[in-house]
């Protein structure tokens, strides 16, 4: 298995560093491109490998990659939540993500409103959607805080 570089500075990335790997950046080169204009932001989060969405402290869907949109049941992100994208049961059924009764419970806004409130990034939480057991898809969340969002990646478990 060969070293990996980050995609800009190509520096060699520490092995077993969850973030290192999902993101292809080191530390530097990550928060350099996080805190850039929206065009280069884009372009970064289409080079990523999984799925990855900027998200409002709201879960509404700021910027998203063409992996995340084909995790998306047709629908266009403008203006979405990402459960409503996503096709949370409880979004469609009870109103909108992040302000039901089952939203306590969900890892992917506890994700989002822990990283967003605490400035920390989080790493390995999972998740499953949709809420039916044959259609079911597993992922590892990772978070990281970003301007004024909040990066989400959503990694295959």
């Amino acid at each position: 298995m060969g070293q990996t570089v980050c995609f800009n500075c190509r520096q060699s990335l520490e092995e077993g560093d969850k973030l290192h790997s999902l993101t292809q950046a080191c530390a530097t080169c990550f928060a350099t491109v996080l805190s850039t204009q929206d065009e280069r932001l884009t372009s970064y989060l289409e080079c990523l490998d999984h799925p990855a969405a900027l998200v409002a402290p709201d879960l509404s869907i700021l910027f998203a990659n063409s992996r995340f949109l084909k995790t998306m049941a047709g629908h266009e992100p403008a203006g979405l939540r990402v459960g409503e994208a996503l096709n949370c049961t409880y979004a469609q059924a009870l109103g909108q993500c992040g302000e039901t009764v089952p939203c306590i419970l969900c890892h992917l806004k506890q994700a989002v409103d822990q990283t967003w409130q605490t400035g920390q990034g989080l790493r390995g939480i999972p998740m499953s959607y949709p809420h039916k057991k044959l259609a079911r898809k597993t992922y590892s969340i990772t978070t990281e805080k970003v301007r004024e969002g909040v990066l989400l990646l959503l990694a295959p478990s």
